[in-house]
């Protein structure tokens, strides 16, 4: 079976290779007949037009290093307009989903917390096993903003909590949510 050339590059420690330059320009695409996007979505690097029943359901990533055999990052989940009475509630749904979806989950710590900003927070760190050899420790920050519920995730082995779990901790205590709902539950 034939890999795409896009995915080869996650098979080997070879850079991919830059598309080769066409000898004349491409021509743009004609637009698709219909009515146009009624909104633009706009992120960090790119704007798109969007139809107003879909929506924007992204799950951001910043990757850090990858030591100790996995790559090591912070996963930020964002679900607006929940209908939960309280963060305390929100957490205790996720932690429940948690424990039923991990093999072997178990919680090590839940507790309040606040953020550099003060907004209040829960921090929740458990351990499963992926596979019977790989122990891996998550840490999860939960806030809320309005009707806009907020989960960071990120991590480690049992090195790497030591190690990096630190300036990690740090990373996930300096989220601000500038955007959303106002107000904090």
């Amino acid at each position: 079976m034939d890999i795409p050339e896009y995915y080869r590059k996650y098979q080997s420690d070879q850079s991919p290779k830059p598309p080769e330059k066409p000898d004349k320009p491409a021509q743009p695409p004609k637009p698709p007949a219909g009515n146009p996007p009624e909104k633009i979505f706009k992120a960090d690097e790119f704007t798109i037009g969007m139809y107003d029943d879909w929506q924007d359901n992204t799950v951001y990533t910043l990757t850090g290093p990858v030591t100790d055999g996995i790559q090591h990052n912070i996963i930020i989940n964002i679900e607006k307009n929940i209908e939960v009475d309280s963060l305390q509630t929100y957490v205790d749904w996720q932690v429940r989903t948690l424990e039923t979806q991990l093999k072997s989950c178990k919680i090590l710590l839940k507790q309040e917390t606040k953020l550099n900003n003060d907004l209040p927070a829960y921090r929740v760190v458990y351990s499963w096993y992926p596979s019977d050899r790989l122990r891996i420790y998550q840490e999860q920050i939960y806030l809320m903003s309005g009707t806009t519920a907020y989960k960071l995730t990120a991590s480690f082995t049992k090195k790497t909590r030591k190690t990096l779990g630190p300036q990690v901790g740090r990373m996930m205590l300096s989220f601000n949510p500038v955007g959303g709902n106002s107000g904090n539950q």
